[in-house]
């Protein structure tokens, strides 16, 4: 049964914000014309989506992670797909990217008692060398930059791959038009994403960036936090990816639904 008056006290807030916004900025009867027409035409185009993830999907992951505890989560991202085949040295790329800077991604899992997390399965996806992601873009077969982690038992993974790049989000809709009206971009830089399962724990989202790298200081869905950024490290003209997880145990809510 839902929570009327936790749904009232949240729902109030949101309004009573945007209202505060709306007279603090003086808005005209054809701004809020301009804003209705945009929402419309977001809903119209299903854009709606993106635009969520673009301004609102980060606060929901800061708060589950003041929540939860453990490592800081981050976006899952619109591209994962859940029947990734499991992988035991490297994810699975095509012939011809094999020249690309090598990847070398590793770590350790552990709960928040400190004890490693055996058997605990980390879904790992990437974009290709052109910023594309497998069986969502282009016709890639889904099956490239994609794999599951079976944790041994020191709560350790390893795996090889090639590095990712930045790319642009869907930026020609509503949520592209805003963010240039807004004088802001439409690039997310180069990221690994993770998603980690075991028995009993909460299942923890995260995203790897690469220090230094183009708009990692700038990401347009806001997310990059220095725990996910990776110092540069090479180990013979190999990227080394090194991160650890801390995850934490499942809430008695979580485990009954």
């Amino acid at each position: 049964m839902a929570d009327e008056a936790r749904i009232n006290a949240v729902v109030s807030d949101i309004v009573d914000g945007v209202r505060a916004a709306l007279f603090k900025h003086d808005v005209t009867f054809d701004e809020y014309r301009v804003a209705l027409a945009f929402l419309l035409d977001a809903f119209e185009k299903n854009d709606v989506p993106l635009l969520m993830d673009v301004f609102f999907n980060t606060t929901i992951v800061k708060i589950e992670g003041k929540l939860m505890g453990g490592s800081k989560p981050s976006l899952e991202g619109p591209y994962y797909l859940e029947n990734a085949a499991v992988v035991t040295d490297r994810l699975p790329m095509r012939d011809e990217d094999q020249h690309h800077t090598a990847m070398q991604l590793r770590g350790r899992v552990t709960g928040m008692d400190g004890r490693p997390l055996a058997r605990a399965t980390i879904d790992v996806w990437h974009s290709t060398p052109e910023g594309r992601y497998s069986g969502i873009h282009d016709g890639i077969p889904p099956h490239y930059y994609r794999g599951k982690i079976v944790t041994d038992a020191d709560g350790r993974y390893n795996v090889r791959s090639i590095m990712p790049i930045p790319y642009q989000i869907p930026n020609e809709g509503p949520t592209g038009a805003l963010l240039t009206a807004m004088g802001r971009h439409s690039w997310r830089p180069a990221h690994v994403h993770y998603k980690i399962s075991a028995p009993g724990m909460h299942t923890h989202i995260s995203q790897a960036y690469f220090e230094g790298g183009a708009y990692v200081e700038d990401d347009c869905c806001e997310d990059v936090c220095e725990e996910h950024v990776v110092a540069e490290k090479v180990e013979d003209g190999v990227r080394i990816v090194e991160v650890d997880f801390v995850i934490p145990k499942a809430t008695e809510k979580a485990q009954a639904a």
